[in-house]
């Protein structure tokens, strides 16, 4: 039997009443491809949706204090859509609290921050969570660069200048602190804290 009698005894010859015997997928395979479609750009339209669906889950478990669960949806949020920054944030930050007293927590909050910042870098709280990590950890000039991150992400927010100045001061650059005093000045004309700093270290 030649490849023509073979494909005789399996396709349907048109206009004729003779069954298909092809596989099932294979007969129906346009609504495969259509099904397949349809679910592709499903995944990519809610991908968002689904990772915050799972961070928020996350947040359900910290608000019990089950710390290891929420870490665990915290971590899977990002890895759902990493450029959700949610899922970065709330897993950093439970680093973060214990950063004071734990060495190895302050450089895995470090290294969530960072990473998150890779996905998402203009979310302001990820590059101003990172700065008061290095801060914690007396990094000073590493918070400084994240600090002054943070402020060119928002240059309203007086905190991320404010947390510049005292990264700067600490690390031995005090015009620069004076200078960063005076931003949040401009910003807030009555904020007593930076005109203390101005008054007590310029020159």
């Amino acid at each position: 039997m030649n490849v023509s009698e073979a494909n005789s005894n399996t396709a349907p010859v048109a206009g004729s009443n003779q069954p298909d015997m092809r596989p099932y997928v294979i007969r129906t395979y346009d609504r495969w491809l259509i099904l397949i479609l349809v679910l592709a750009v499903g995944w990519l339209i809610f991908r968002p949706l689904f990772a915050f669906s799972v961070y928020y889950r996350g947040v359900s478990y910290e608000r019990m204090l089950r710390l290891n669960i929420a870490e665990h949806y915290y971590r899977k949020s990002t890895r759902v859509d990493p450029k959700v920054p949610d899922g970065w944030l709330a897993w950093g930050e439970l680093y973060l609290m214990r950063a004071p007293s734990d060495a190895v927590a302050g450089k895995e909050a470090v290294r969530i921050f960072s990473e998150g910042l890779t996905y998402n870098p203009q979310f302001k709280q990820l590059a101003f969570d990172l700065g008061r990590t290095y801060f914690i950890r007396k990094k000073f000039r590493d918070a400084r660069i994240a600090f002054e991150r943070s402020a060119q992400i928002a240059p309203r927010d007086m905190f991320s200048w404010d947390f510049a100045a005292w990264s700067s001061f600490h690390d031995g650059n005090r015009q620069l602190a004076l200078k960063y005093w005076h931003q949040v000045l401009k910003i807030d004309p009555g904020n007593a804290t930076a005109r203390r700093a101005i008054a007590q270290y310029g020159t």
